[in-house]
């Protein structure tokens, strides 16, 4: 199975990243990418997203993993951002981390950080900023593993004080295919260890909704058993 391994806690503050605004002017709003990237430790990179063309197999469009929501409180202006320390010589997995920014009057400070050892992101859209019925905080989710084709686990974080991040997804793992279905009852989700789960695969897909307290492994919903899935 696949380990989530360290998981640290870090209170250092950044230095205020915008100018000093003229007189008369306000400060303008942080770019996320810039203020992520200060935050970087000694030759890490940015993780990338990306949107993959199934019609051509190509990738249509990269941007930088930096997401803004509101994690710690629902006014709060928060940055989350995944990056990779340096790739050991002789070795083709790197270490995946995923890290918490909090906007104080002073600037921004990083308030949580895990670690992923010899993981990479996977998929399209591998970080997702998501609201959960009942929860007035935003959630993040994020798709990890060792590579497209052992497959990946998908963990979903709420912030709890004075704890920090907590996985709130049952576990997990050697999947290959994750969708989000944004319902008025409640997220669901699926899983396969199959690129195309609409289709009579075995194992079927693992579906789980989101209850308002927590997630819920559920029967396939109707349609789900053609491809592509119902939205």
């Amino acid at each position: 199975m696949i380990r989530l391994t360290t998981i640290l806690l870090l209170l250092t503050t950044s230095l205020t990243l915008a100018q000093e605004p003229g007189e008369g002017k306000k400060n303008p709003a942080p770019n996320p990418v810039a203020v992520a990237r200060s935050f970087l430790p000694p030759d890490a990179t940015l993780a990338t997203l990306y949107t993959f063309d199934f019609h051509t197999g190509k990738v249509s469009k990269r941007w930088p993993a930096v997401l803004t929501g509101h994690i710690l409180a629902p006014d709060s202006k928060d940055i989350v951002f995944a990056y990779y320390t340096p790739r050991e010589i002789h070795t083709v997995d790197k270490t995946l981390f995923l890290a918490l920014l909090h906007r104080t009057s002073h600037g921004y400070q990083q308030v949580y950080v895990v670690s992923y050892r010899d993981e990479v992101l996977l998929i399209p859209n591998a970080i997702r900023v998501v609201h959960l019925n009942g929860i007035s905080e935003d959630a993040v989710s994020i798709v990890a593993g060792i590579g497209a084709a052992l497959g990946g686990h998908l963990d979903i974080y709420v912030w709890q004080d004075p704890w920090g991040w907590k996985n709130i997804f049952p576990p997990n793992g050697s999947m290959e295919y994750f969708y989000f279905f944004r319902k008025p009852t409640g997220l669901l989700i699926a899983l396969s260890s199959y690129n195309h789960p609409g289709l009579n695969v075995t194992p079927p897909p693992v579906w789980y909704r989101w209850d308002g307290k927590r997630f819920v492994k559920i029967p396939p919903p109707p349609g789900s058993s053609s491809w592509p899935l119902p939205d």
